[in-house]
């Protein structure tokens, strides 16, 4: 007897993978009390009405992923870590421009 498998589903690779909240908490171990906090104060923001609906994009996942990392090596509060991780990503973008700047006018 030959078993009979599901059928392999396509994936769309423009269209970047969201997960649930419950995803989320299993990739970065955290309870979802914690997640929901974040949620609440501006850390991180789903797409969704209720918390049943919520999809993370991969961005708003690293962004959980740093504040995290932020709350375990330097003890942010959770009110903190909004403007924090805001703060790090503007100094990305400016170290992304200034790298633009040197290969442009410096090469």
């Amino acid at each position: 007897m030959s078993e009979q498998r599901p059928p392999i589903e396509a994936i769309d690779v423009e269209e970047p993978e969201v997960l649930t909240l419950h995803q989320v908490c299993s990739i970065l171990e955290l309870r979802s009390e914690v997640v929901c906090e974040w949620v609440a104060e501006g850390v991180v923001e789903p797409s969704g009405e209720r918390l049943g609906e919520w999809r993370f994009a991969p961005g708003q996942i690293e962004r959980a992923r740093r504040a995290r990392r932020l709350q375990q090596d330097l003890e942010l509060n959770t009110e903190s870590l909004p403007l924090v991780l805001d703060l790090l990503g503007e100094l990305e973008q400016l170290r992304a421009r200034l790298r633009l700047f040197e290969k442009r006018f410096l090469e």
